[in-house]
């Protein structure tokens, strides 16, 4: 409307000027007929004040001020701590082990690592439950002159579930003796029954046994996996594929990580005829490195 006004205040001044010269006057427009030959007016713009969303954290970016950090396998967290003073680091284990080569005086009280540093540079560690190198969680501690920090370190659900499973496994595992253990457990599994702790996949997981039997026909492809803290036990079927009647023997599954081996409801097979084989592995196992030691008698080469 401003520039609709000018337009016709101008218009009335040039007829005026126009008439006392004895020049034809150029006619006047109405306003509405000037405005609709107008350019129409940018809209405006508005000038209410929104507050803008919360913008999330682009890839890559490290929010070094977070107390609470989900771990994730493989990833490394960076966070800030205090420089010369104690900061306080609460894990999801039990019993955490520190592993690191940096210089800072930690200190484990049950399930809380107390880490302090009097040198600026970053520390990176990594946290483990004690007797375990399943999973490890990967930090990198960023010290400033600020005051002592407490971080909790949690696991997403489904890892936090399998860890308290495992730990029920572990502490029926070790309620008893070794020998006694592995006897409870395949007897309970010939049985239908599963220790407390464990968890049982319906198809074939990990490395699989291998059996060799001349007449017997092994499949553990198809068969089931039992999974503890320290033991696993691959569940598979042998078959007598001989005209002859074969018994079973548990050598032929043996290996270096092989805890024990059974066959259930026969050990005796006649031609046809099937039987369940249960094959105990221990999960924690390091196969030793055999070094052979030259003879004397070849030169000791």
């Amino acid at each position: 409307m401003l520039r609709i006004t000018l337009l016709a205040g101008l218009l009335a001044v040039t007829s005026l000027s126009h008439a006392e010269n004895d020049i034809p006057m150029i006619p006047v427009v109405s306003a509405q007929k000037a405005k609709a030959n107008l350019t129409p007016p940018p809209p405006k713009k508005d000038s209410g004040k929104k507050s803008a969303p919360a913008k999330a954290h682009a890839p890559g970016v490290v929010n070094l001020d977070k107390s609470h950090i989900t771990m994730q396998s493989g990833v490394n967290e960076i966070v800030q701590v205090a420089v010369s003073h104690l900061n306080r680091i609460v894990t999801p284990y039990d019993n955490p082990k520190v592993t690191t080569s940096s210089q800072a005086t930690t200190e484990v009280r049950d399930n809380v690592v107390y880490i302090g540093t009097t040198n600026e540079s970053p520390l990176t560690l990594f946290i483990t439950e004690m007797g375990s190198e399943e999973q490890a969680l990967s930090l990198t501690l960023i010290p400033k002159k600020i005051p002592p920090r407490e971080i909790f370190l949690n696991l997403p659900k489904t890892q936090g579930n399998e860890i308290r499973v495992t730990k029920k496994a572990a502490k029926w595992e070790k309620a008893q003796p070794y020998l006694i253990t592995i006897e409870s457990l395949l007897k309970g599994l010939a049985l239908g029954e599963l220790p407390s702790g464990y968890s049982f996949l319906k198809v074939a997981s990990g490395v699989l046994p291998v059996c060799r039997q001349t007449g017997i026909e092994f499949d553990f492809k198809a068969g089931q996996t039992v999974t503890g803290h320290n033991l696993v036990v691959h569940i598979g079927v042998a078959k007598n594929t001989s005209p002859e009647p074969i018994e079973f023997v548990e050598d032929t599954c043996g290996a270096w990580d092989v805890a024990a081996v059974a066959a259930y409801p026969r050990n005796a097979l006649e031609p046809g005829e099937m039987t369940e084989i249960y094959v105990a592995k221990k999960k924690h196992y390091r196969k030793e490195i055999k070094v052979d030691r030259p003879s004397l008698l070849s030169g000791g080469k």
